[in-house]
């Protein structure tokens, strides 16, 4: 069912509430690791900048297009008239979606993936988290099969998030926090080169949209949190939303993108943005890319010295779920 604007309204004043942090339990215990393609991403550091939210009317004026009422400006019920923004209302019908999709059933998600130079296949266990993937590569990247232990949360962790807004906002910046830890800055990818490390200041806002990103691919996340992760993306300032988007396939998509802030130490931002392609029928993701600007140290055999813009893109071709780990896709392999 379609959200209404007294249901957005009401999750929005939710957010008044952000002080309140999940159980601890629930904060060690899921712990959400990189996507398996953060090997292509730069991989950010911990610097807790950013105001807590405050009251509720501070939270609508932090949302773009929330500005304070005229004078006299009133709803029926007596209080101040509250505009949503196009793009908040393509992220609310987006939560609806994904909510009205069934949660899958099986033991082994398995998920297809291509990059620029590489096809994935990777498959998850929803009761361990474990994860088995295998790699077709080309342009000088490298073929093979690999297992990573307690990758992912489990779908019963997944399960044990709360999805009120202000409480999955909290999560998700306890979650990179535990994830990413007090380094000294992020590594940037080079072609082959040792990574350079370069400190940044990451707001709570980063924090929010990268993570939340970093989730909606994981096929273990169900309908449920799915949907409030769009909820908790339409209350990010700066977050475009462009519902008429393709993805780099011609599947038919919902654009969510951002620009990052974070930059150096008392410098201007980086200037790198992030965006996600969900489909408009299931909010499933369809594609995520990540854009670096001239100089930010991405070196390609087309740019030896990095002077131009890079795009990092990984399209998600499709999503099974099995009873047992299947054998390599690309070889004649069994899994180890």
């Amino acid at each position: 069912m379609t959200a209404t604007d007294e249901d957005i309204v009401r999750d929005l004043l939710h957010r008044c509430t952000d002080h309140v942090r999940p159980p601890a339990s629930i904060a060690t215990g899921v712990v959400a690791r990189q996507r398996y393609r953060d090997r292509r991403r730069r991989v950010v550091s911990l610097a807790a900048t950013g105001a807590a939210l405050g009251t509720a009317a501070g939270v609508i004026a932090m949302v773009p297009g929330h500005s304070a009422p005229a004078p006299g400006g009133t709803g029926a019920s007596g209080g101040p008239v509250i505009r949503l923004t196009a793009d908040q209302r393509v992220l609310y019908h987006l939560s609806s979606v994904a909510a009205s999709q069934q949660q899958a059933q099986g033991r082994y998600a398995v998920m297809s993936t291509e990059g620029t130079d590489v096809q994935d296949t990777s498959v998850i266990d929803s009761l361990t988290g474990n994860m088995w993937s295998y790699q077709d590569g080309s342009d000088g990247t490298p073929s093979g099969k690999g297992y990573t232990p307690r990758y992912s949360p489990t779908a019963a962790q997944f399960a044990a998030m709360r999805t009120s807004p202000a409480a999955l906002r909290a999560a998700l910046i306890s979650l990179w926090e535990k994830q990413t830890g007090p380094a000294p800055g992020p590594v940037r990818k080079t072609s082959g080169a040792t990574p350079v490390p370069r400190p940044v200041a990451e707001s709570q806002d980063d924090m929010v949209f990268q993570q939340a990103s970093d989730l909606l691919w994981n096929p273990l996340v169900r309908p449920a949190l799915r949907s409030a992760l769009y909820k908790v993306l339409a209350t990010v300032p700066g977050v475009t939303v462009n519902p008429a988007a393709r993805d780099s396939t011609g599947r038919p998509a919902v654009e969510i993108s951002r620009t990052d802030n974070s930059g150096l130490p008392g410098g201007k931002p980086d200037g790198i943005s992030y965006a996600t392609y969900e489909s408009p029928a299931t909010g499933a993701v369809l594609e995520s890319t990540v854009t670096y600007p001239p100089g930010s140290d991405i070196v390609t055999p087309q740019d030896p010295h990095g002077n131009g813009t890079v795009v990092d893109t990984t399209v998600y071709l499709n999503v099974t779920w099995a009873s047992a780990v299947p054998a390599d896709p690309y070889g004649a392999d069994s899994p180890a």
